[in-house]
C-alpha cells in the first residue's frame, strides 16, 4: 500500500501538549491521526462526538420552548435564542425582575404612543 503525506496547521501549544500525553500514552501524533483516518473509514462518520461546548450549547428547556413558539408561528432566531437561553439561567428573583422591568419598558412605550 503506498503511503502518502499529510500537512494540517494547528496551533504549537496544542500540538506540543497533545505530543506530550501522547507520549506518555505510549503512542505519538502520527499513529494517533492513522488510527483516527482508519476508523472514519470502518465507521464512516467521525469517530466522536462533536457538540458545542455546554455553556454555549441551548439546554433541552430552551430548545423545548423554542419548538413550541415555532408551534404557535412564533420562531426565534439564533439571538432570540441566546437571550432565552440566558433568561433561563437566572435565579428566579432574577427572572422576575426582569419581567418586570419589561412591563415597565411596555408600559412606557404605550405611554408615548398614546
Amino acid at each position: 500500500m503506498a503511503s502518502t503525506y499529510i500537512q494540517i496547521r494547528t496551533d504549537e501549544e496544542d500540538k506540543k501538549e497533545a505530543s506530550e500525553i501522547l507520549k506518555a500514552l505510549g503512542t505519538n501524533l502520527s499513529a494517533v491521526l492513522n488510527m483516527t483516518i482508519k476508523q472514519i473509514i470502518l465507521q464512516k462518520r467521525i469517530p466522536f462526538d462533536v457538540a458545542l461546548p455546554a455553556e454555549t450549547a441551548p439546554s433541552t428547556r430552551t430548545l423545548d420552548v423554542a419548538a413550541s413558539m415555532s408551534m404557535e408561528n412564533m420562531s426565534l432566531d439564533q439571538e432570540g435564542l441566546q437571550s432565552l437561553e440566558k433568561f433561563s439561567r437566572k435565579t428566579p428573583s432574577e427572572q422576575e425582575q426582569e419581567i418586570e422591568d419589561l412591563k415597565n419598558m411596555y408600559r412606557l412605550k404605550e405611554k408615548q404612543h398614546a
